[in-house]
């Protein structure tokens, strides 16, 4: 009997653990979602000089490089990669200012966090 009690809560944390970063996973992918579309609508309506555009990408920018971290525990470094390697790109046209390259990337990296979110999210094709 003493044996079941350490293992019912390694159980008990392992499943938490689990429960937790699937929960952290799907905020995270969502926000950066929301906040990539709104980057790429934004730069189609207005010009990469607006201040406003600025600030959204750096925060982003900011956001994921602390996130990125926490998601590596669960999620291969090399699949995260070409999200931080768009952001890098999309922050650099910002301080080139360039338009064409800005509305480029940053389709690519909501195109990308789309398909990883996709494939690492909960959902009926990923249980099968």
């Amino acid at each position: 009997m003493k044996i079941w009690i350490p293992i019912i809560v390694l159980l008990f944390a392992v499943t938490g653990l689990c429960i937790w970063d699937t929960i952290h996973t799907e905020r995270v992918f969502d926000y950066m979602e929301r906040e990539s579309n709104n980057i790429y609508i934004s730069l189609q309506s207005s010009d990469i000089t607006n201040e406003n555009i600025v600030n959204k990408i750096k925060s982003l920018n900011e956001y994921w490089t602390k996130e990125m971290d926490t998601l590596c525990i669960s999620i291969s470094r090399k699949d995260l990669q070409p999200i931080s390697d768009y952001l890098q790109y999309l922050y650099a046209s910002t301080i080139n200012e360039s338009q064409d390259d800005a509305v480029t990337y940053s389709r690519l990296l909501s195109y990308n966090i789309e398909g990883l979110s996709e494939s690492l999210g909960v959902n009926v094709i990923n249980l099968l």
